[in-house]
């Protein structure tokens, strides 16, 4: 009969086998995750925008909090009248809250979305988004206080 062996040496390169698998398979994990969109590289700014009528025209305002890159802002939206050209943020450097934007040709019908694209990744989020009922369009007709009606 022979004595228990006492030599470990066995339980060592098992051990190392096993926890390499682990870390293979871990990192494999990570890996497709990234490469098929499972985990964003970046969070969306915290930042709020205001759109409000200002001597007769549509003005966007940034209230923040974050500070965000100008190339990364655009401003879309749908106009019934097809007169108002939407597109990126018309301002260069950085948006900080209080930063103001006019939106040329703006009647207050159009359908507006503030949209952050980043510029390293595939992805948008919208930020702010206001439709002709969002927007505050009372006294828009200066040029006509008694709101008179052109047809009668």
């Amino acid at each position: 009969m022979q004595p228990f062996r006492t030599d470990d040496r066995a339980f060592t390169p098992a051990a190392g086998t096993g926890v390499l698998v682990g870390v293979v398979v871990l990192l494999l994990a990570v890996v497709g995750a990234a490469v098929f969109g499972l985990i964003d590289g970046v969070a969306p700014p915290d930042a709020e925008f205001d759109v409000d009528h200002e001597d007769g025209e549509l003005v966007i305002v940034a209230l923040g909090p974050d500070p965000i890159p100008a190339e990364e802002l655009y401003v879309r939206g749908e106009d019934p009248n097809d007169e108002v050209v939407f597109g990126g943020w018309p301002a260069d450097g950085v948006v900080h809250p209080g930063d103001r934007i006019t939106v040329p040709e703006a009647t207050g019908n159009e359908e507006i979305e503030i949209v952050w694209e980043p510029v390293a990744f595939a992805r948008s989020e919208t930020l702010a988004s206001y439709g002709e009922d969002d927007i505050d369009t009372s006294g828009w007709d200066e040029a006509d206080p008694l709101d008179s009606d052109p047809f009668g």
